[in-house]
């Protein structure tokens, strides 16, 4: 039996997958904003691990891979998305704060907060070669220095994701470092005041429905640390503190797989409301926990763009070859009826 015609094939289709509703995609509330911080310092251009093919790999060249294939991944399941890519303890600053040590990278043409195209990626990847020339390394946070370029960044990607509602819009920013304390530098007053007001800075983004994720980078002979810093900056506590903890190991084997796991759309089958009493309810959701897999529909695409097509079609005519402006009109006469001026024409029987 066709798969389509079976009855319960439905429980197991993604909500983007009803014809019914392409027309409402762009309004789907499974869409995501996401912002890519990347840590840009020379240790993370001097610390290096061994690639799949036994290259030496640096922690700035991973995190720019792994943002390389979320694109591509973005492109192909959900087109809808719109991300941003982010880098801060650099040289150049450029974003719409003005803000030092922070700088966006986009298109010329294109916005902060936009869809992946296959420009921007092709961009991207040529932006390793370029990066140390036009963008620069620095050091972060510096003895005597009141500049607080981590500060700055989730500052400048609260700002990118202003954008739509939190309740319709799921807004993330992906963290990658392999500095697990910013501060170490600092001594006293200075130190607490800089991590008191980054983490404030935090907590006032995860207040306004943003969820910041950490993708820490370790070394072989480093493990790093979540207790210095970053757990209390991704609000990290009980079971959740502990099973990061393990995981924090493996995070630089599998974090294309990890960046991969976080991307994955949950499919909803059905919201169901429990009315308790009038004006107090309870919704839950439902999802396929197993599916069977099958090939999506195919939308045609700009191949510079990347944006969808509208497809459009002309009639032209098969004697003179010229356009045919109006309406094709399909008919078969039948003696001649009259029927624009009869407005009660009487048709014979046949």
């Amino acid at each position: 039996m066709d798969m389509e015609d079976d009855p319960d094939y439905d429980i197991f289709r993604d909500e983007d997958e009803d014809p019914d509703a392409q027309l409402h995609t762009e309004n789907d509330s499974n869409k995501e904003y996401v912002v890519y911080l990347v840590d840009a310092s020379p240790k993370m251009f001097t610390t290096t691990c061994l690639s799949e093919n036994q290259d030496p790999e640096t922690h700035f060249q991973i995190a720019l891979s792994c943002i390389s294939l979320s694109l591509k991944a973005q492109i192909i399941n959900k087109s809808y998305d719109q991300v941003s890519i982010c880098f801060f303890n650099t040289r150049e600053k450029k974003n719409l704060q003005d803000l030092n040590g922070v700088y966006a990278f986009h298109l010329p043409e294109g916005d902060y907060l936009d869809r992946p195209t296959a420009r921007l990626i092709k961009e991207f990847d040529n932006l390793q070669d370029s990066f140390s020339k036009n963008i620069g390394s620095h050091h972060g946070v510096l003895p005597g220095s009141r500049e607080n370029p981590l500060y700055n960044a989730i500052w400048v990607a609260q700002a990118l994701l202003r954008k739509g509602s939190a309740k319709t819009v799921n807004k993330r920013i992906l963290l990658f470092t392999n500095e697990d304390d910013p501060f170490g530098c600092l001594k006293g007053a200075i130190k607490s005041d800089m991590t008191r007001t980054t983490l404030q800075r935090a907590k006032d983004a995860q207040d306004l429905g943003i969820t910041i994720e950490l993708l820490p980078l370790s070394s072989p002979d480093e493990m790093f640390d979540l207790s210095k810093f970053y757990v209390d900056l991704i609000g990290l506590e009980g079971d959740d503190l502990v099973s990061f903890m393990a995981l924090a190991g493996n995070r630089l084997e599998d974090m294309k797989d990890q960046l991969r796991k976080r991307m994955f759309t949950k499919r909803r089958v059905k919201k169901f409301k429990f009315t308790i009493v009038d004006g107090l309810s309870i919704e839950l959701n439902s999802y396929a926990l197993i599916r069977p897999t099958v090939p999506g529909s195919i939308t045609w695409l700009d191949s510079i763009t990347n944006r969808p097509l509208k497809s459009e079609r002309t009639f032209i005519c098969a004697d003179t070859g010229a356009l045919v402006e109006e309406s094709t009109r399909r008919f078969h006469p039948y003696k001649k009826l009259d029927l624009e001026n009869d407005s009660n024409p009487k048709v014979p029987s046949v």
